[in-house]
Formats: C-alpha cells, sequence, structure tokens
C-alpha cells in the first residue's frame, strides 16, 4: 500500500472530487505495526480506495477516535474483519483467500539522466519529434482536446467514458497534469498524470488516434510525462495499471519496467466487471452520441 504520514489534503481532495466519504479504519499487522487504511463504502462494499491502483495508509495513528471496524492480520496473512461486512483492498500482496490478481503495474526508477533504456523506444522518441509531434502539457485549457480523443478511443474499446465535469474537477487537484500531443494542431494522444506520494507520479487515463499510431505519439506522451515527473523531483513513475498479458501489457514491456503485481483481495468471491467481453461488444453497438451522453453516468461505478 502507499503510505502517507498523515491523509487529511488526500482525504479532501479524494472527498471533493468522487463525491465519496473517506473513513479511516484501523489495521493492525501481524507484526504488531498499526495503520489507517483508506476506505470508501461503494454499493454496499467497502473499497481502499476506489479508482485507485492501490490502497493508501496513514501511518500517523489518531488517539481518541470512534471507528465502525478494524482490521487485524492473522498468522497465515489474511485479514480478520471486527466486523461482518464486505470489503475489499487493493495492494501488492494477497490479503484474502478471495483474490484476482490478473492486474499488474509498471514503474520505472527517474532518478537519473536516461530512464529510458531500450533504444528502440528511444529511437521511436526522436521519431515522433522528428515528425512534427508536440505534447503540451496543462490543465483546463487543453480538456476540450483531450477529451476529444479520450472518448472516442474508449468508445472503440467498448469502455463507458468520464464525463468532461469529471475530468475537469480532476485536473483541478493539485499535482494533476494533463498532457497532448498534437500533430499539425490536430490532438492525437492524450493522458494524464498525478503524484502517488512526494517521491512517485502514475499515469492515470491514456489515449491515442489509433490513425496517427504510426507517429509514435504515446511514446513521446511517456517520454514527456517522465521528464516533467523529473524536474518535479519525482524517483519514480508509474504506467498506471493494465490486464496481463493485454496489447497494452505488451506494449508498456518495450520499457524495461519493474513488474509491480497488483493483488485484489475481498472477504468475498467477486468477479472482475472488466472481463465481461460481450457488455464491451454491445456497447460499440451503441450510436457514438448515446455512449458518450450515458457513458458517464455507468463509469463511476467502474473502479
Amino acid at each position: 500500500m502507499i503510505e502517507h504520514t498523515r491523509c487529511d489534503e488526500l482525504i479532501k481532495q479524494f472527498e471533493q472530487l468522487h463525491k465519496l466519504k473517506v473513513h479511516k479504519i484501523p489495521l493492525e499487522y501481524f507484526d504488531g505495526r498499526r495503520v489507517l487504511l483508506l476506505m470508501c463504502k461503494c454499493s454496499g462494499v467497502w473499497t481502499d480506495l476506489p479508482f485507485c491502483s492501490e490502497g493508501y495508509v496513514q501511518t500517523c495513528e489518531e488517539e481518541g477516535e470512534k471507528y465502525p471496524f478494524k482490521f487485524v492480520e492473522s498468522q497465515d496473512g489474511n485479514l480478520f474483519c471486527s466486523k461482518n461486512i464486505k470489503w475489499q483492498i487493493r495492494d501488492t500482496r494477497v490479503w484474502s483467500n478471495n483474490v484476482y490478481a490478473d492486474k499488474v503495474n509498471f514503474r520505472i526508477n527517474i532518478d537519473c539522466d536516461n530512464p529510458i533504456t531500450n533504444p528502440d523506444v528511444r529511437r521511436k522518441i526522436h521519431k515522433a519529434q522528428s515528425l512534427g509531434i508536440e505534447v503540451r502539457q496543462g490543465k483546463e485549457e487543453l480538456l476540450k482536446d483531450l477529451y476529444k480523443v479520450y472518448v472516442r478511443r474508449m468508445y472503440e474499446l467498448g469502455s463507458p467514458a468520464s464525463g468532461k465535469s469529471a475530468l475537469l474537477k480532476w485536473v483541478r487537484q493539485p499535482n494533476h497534469t494533463f498532457f497532448v500531443a498534437y500533430h499539425n494542431q490536430k490532438p492525437i494522444g492524450v493522458a494524464t498524470l498525478s503524484q502517488r506520494d512526494s517521491q512517485s507520479c502514475e499515469n492515470g487515463l491514456f489515449s491515442t488516434d489509433i490513425r496517427y499510431n504510426k507517429l509514435y505519439p504515446s511514446y513521446l506522451l511517456h517520454h514527456s510525462m517522465i521528464t516533467y515527473a523529473q524536474a518535479q523531483g519525482m524517483k519514480a513513475y508509474y504506467f498506471g495499471r493494465s490486464t496481463r498479458g493485454s496489447s497494452v501489457y505488451r506494449y508498456k514491456m518495450h520499457y524495461r519496467p519493474t513488474e509491480v503485481q497488483l493483488y485484489w483481495s475481498s472477504s468475498y468471491p467477486a468477479k472482475n466487471i472488466r472481463q465481461n467481453g460481450l457488455a464491451k461488444k454491445l456497447w460499440r453497438l451503441l450510436p457514438f452520441w448515446l455512449a458518450k451522453l450515458i457513458g458517464p453516468i455507468i463509469n463511476k461505478y467502474i473502479y
């Protein structure tokens, strides 16, 4: 899990962005160490934290506070909950016998002059630059161009997209940035970057106009985000979670990153709704204008 000494500002931003109440839940490790796990109740399931690749914990305890329940790690590594509830925990380790592990994240160290070591990747970055691809970074002034590429690509993939208003709220938060790649002033690739902790940041949304992929905008986008993160004093860059074995997974492997296995443990047998291929096929059958209209309503329940 991602550890912070205190999480008050993080909680404030998360609640403003997602309109969900964040609770601090005591978690006692088997070795006796105690932390406060950040959780939200979503559709009857307590989750840490929805929409994030990994959960967050506050390492500073708070005396005299009352909590709805608590977790204790047992000798076998599973969690015991003091209350009979449904819960899901996202972490780099397993917390229960009910777990799916099809998601991974990728990390590279950027506390160096040349974090991208694959010569072929560097060649494609230089090629994109020579072809006139320009990447701009910014805030809400890039929203229109970012949304145009993002919502179309999500439709092509058969997934409901976030709405403009949600993305606007997101980018107005501190340490959240838009990146848009242009070719002849036309947006052809987009990405988002946010800070995970004091030493690392993570790519969130990432979409390209596939008609221009031969110009390598995706490589220049990651290069631009890495360069930006270095300028902010970050030491690690995360590419964001992917499904193991997918085309996106194979693409990210080109950067020779360290693979970070993600485990989504739960107190009950759970199915990954993102594996529903039929739903994706049906979504692509909708008229684009309709998918664009109702997508934000559905997207907020996919976390």
